[in-house]
């Protein structure tokens, strides 16, 4: 099932503040050609913001980010999210997304964490925070002794539309993910156009 929620290779990440810019930032989105978002669960509008989107844009696939405990999880699932997202390995926040049959993507950055994640039975995880890790050699690093095994990558941060290409080249990353298209500043000074041109430009690099 997520597989197929990333068509464009590509997952906005968006922190809203401000709850009357849920619906614009979304409605730019998808002017721009995206159909995917992730909101973080970093502010307490997360929860009400998913609830907007789902309800005002119903095609629109809706993820939560930053699911750091399984309360925030159970949340996000009621808030009518479509998958969840996390920073890091959580065993505990995993076995709640299986329980509910919700689809969840944790975190790693090392080989150990990769070979848990695949335990656990993950076969898409979030890489970061990439860049700063070792970026795209981390990823080919990683990727010659586990591609055999299926898994898949997210790489999120660092990533911006300078170096987008180098991520989404290879066929082990499903989609790079950060805040680059929809970043916080951007929100705030109501930059809607930008984000769409983002976006239209993102998914340019990403074809």
């Amino acid at each position: 099932m997520l597989t197929s929620f990333f068509k464009h290779k590509l997952m906005p990440a968006i922190t809203f503040h401000n709850i009357e810019d849920v619906l614009p930032v979304t409605n730019a989105l998808q002017e721009g050609g995206l159909d995917v978002m992730e909101i973080t669960f970093r502010t307490g509008i997360a929860a009400k913001a998913i609830e907007l989107v789902r309800k005002n844009f119903p095609e629109m696939i809706v993820g939560a980010g930053t699911l750091l405990n399984s309360e925030q999880l159970a949340i996000a699932v009621q808030a009518g999210a479509s998958f969840g997202v996390a920073p890091g390995l959580n065993e505990k926040v995993i076995g709640t997304a299986a329980e509910k049959n919700f689809p969840f993507i944790p975190g790693i950055i090392t080989a150990s964490e990769l070979e848990k994640a695949l335990t656990l039975g993950c076969r898409l995880v979030k890489i970061f925070p990439c860049n700063l890790s070792g970026g795209i050699g981390l990823i080919r690093a990683l990727q010659s002794p586990y591609a055999h095994t299926g898994i898949q990558f997210i790489p999120m941060g660092g990533i911006n539309l300078s170096n987008l290409h180098e991520y989404t080249a290879l066929n082990i990353v499903l989609a790079a993910g950060g805040s680059w298209i929809a970043s916080e500043e951007l929100i705030g000074q109501k930059g809607f156009d930008i984000i769409t041109e983002n976006v239209r430009c993102s998914i340019a690099i990403t074809r």
